[in-house]
């Protein structure tokens, strides 16, 4: 019986070799398992890390195309003649899209007399050779419009290719200051040379008038020198007409201002000059309530006198003249030249169709002794003294023509305050 048992208990036995290779099965599986438990959370680990980087990239690239956009210098990459990216500023300044930038040659973009400069620095800055830090150019909007920029620019690499990273700004409104500052410096110090010579030269006449007098007291008209005194007296009277004329533009002359109506000074002028002038026929367009005005009213006579005789000198064969008065308000005055001071004005136009003028001789029209006319035809001091006078008023000139298309002259009068007015 412990035979039969023993070998029963014998055949129950498992193999001791069977029991050591499922241990280490099991053991190798749970190493497998936690090497790929570990590899798990390590790649979720870089995955949320890299889904944080791409996070943090699409933030920052936000953030820089925000700031990009919000610039206000125009900033682009110019590469194979066109514009590859622009800002919003660079679009705004332009009118321009993306897409019609993509496709639009750099160089029309450029005013056509600045095409060749620009080239030439943009050949050389791909190049690596040395240009200008900053220069000033113009370029031309999808509208048309001419505008003055400062360009900046430096060689980069975009998409594998070289390329310029651009800089530009807007200094239109600059240059127009500019213009303006220099404009009003040259007049000023004509001016004040004007007003000393005029000074000076009235001393001059008052001495020979003082002499010319007391000889034309000593004698009569019978005298063989009284036609040629007289005439002397007369071209004397002549010269202080053209003093008082460079008095006025110089801003020296002895004003009476009052509150006047520039209307009744329009009608009166115009009728007496159109009697003068039966060629020329004057047409005008006065509002009924113009604002009244403070000024000297031989000064307004003489400004608008000047104006008529200077669009019927542009007429020789005779045309029309127009005349209006309209009562506005600094907004409503439109200049490069200066920033007129807030409050009401009334705006007289004196328009003519005659030969008009280019901007060349727009830029001096107002300066002393400068005339377009043949020598003897005219001293060139008539809108000189109309802007004296102008200015003498607080108020502004523009001056709008074409060659071949007639001239229209704006003066801006500021009003009267009322406040002084009842005093």
């Amino acid at each position: 019986m412990k035979d039969i048992q023993s070998r029963g208990v014998q055949k129950r036995k498992k193999p001791t070799g069977t029991i050591l290779t499922m241990d280490t099965n099991l053991m190798v599986k749970d190493q497998i398992a936690e090497a790929l438990t570990a590899r798990i959370k390590t790649l979720e680990k870089e995955l949320q890390q890299r889904v944080q980087i791409e996070t943090d990239l699409q933030e920052l690239g936000q953030k820089y195309k925000l700031i990009f956009d919000k610039a206000r210098d125009a900033i682009f990459i110019i590469q194979n003649d066109v514009i590859r990216f622009a800002n919003r500023r660079a679009r705004t300044v332009l009118g321009y899209t993306d897409e019609e930038l993509s496709t639009t040659a750099i160089a029309e973009l450029i005013h056509p007399k600045d095409r060749n400069l620009v080239a030439s620095r943009h050949l050389k800055k791909l190049k690596g050779q040395k240009v200008p830090g900053t220069h000033s150019f113009r370029v031309i909007s999808k509208t048309g419009k001419e505008i003055w920029v400062e360009h900046t620019a430096v060689r980069v690499n975009w998409e594998g290719q070289p390329a310029t990273l651009n800089f530009v700004r807007n200094i239109t409104k600059k240059r127009k200051l500019d213009a303006q500052l220099q404009f009003t410096a040259r007049l000023e110090a004509i001016g004040t040379l004007a007003g000393g010579i005029a000074h000076a030269f009235n001393n001059l006449l008052m001495g020979i008038q003082g002499h010319t007098s007391l000889q034309l007291l000593d004698i009569d008209s019978k005298h063989p020198h009284y036609t040629t005194l007289k005439k002397v007296e007369n071209a004397i009277q002549e010269g202080a007409e053209l003093t008082q004329q460079l008095m006025g533009y110089a801003r020296k002359g002895r004003y009476r201002s009052r509150s006047i109506a520039i209307n009744e000074i329009i009608e009166n002028t115009s009728r007496t000059f159109q009697k003068m002038k039966k060629e020329i026929t004057i047409h005008r367009d006065l509002t009924q309530r113009p604002h009244a005005i403070e000024a000297d009213q031989g000064q307004m006579e003489q400004m608008l006198l000047n104006l008529y005789i200077n669009a019927a000198d542009a007429m020789p064969d005779g045309g029309d003249i127009y005349l209006k008065t309209k009562n506005v308000t600094h907004r409503d005055i439109k200049s490069n030249l200066y920033e007129p001071r807030p409050g009401k004005y009334v705006m007289v136009t004196v328009s003519d169709e005659g030969l008009g003028m280019d901007k060349k001789i727009q830029h001096r029209i107002f300066d002393p002794f400068f005339t377009t006319k043949k020598s003897g035809k005219g001293t060139g001091l008539g809108l000189a003294s109309v802007y004296g006078i102008v200015k003498s008023h607080d108020g502004y000139i523009n001056v709008q023509s074409k060659k071949g298309r007639g001239t229209t002259f704006f003066i801006y009068l500021p009003a009267a305050d009322k406040r002084k007015t009842k005093k």
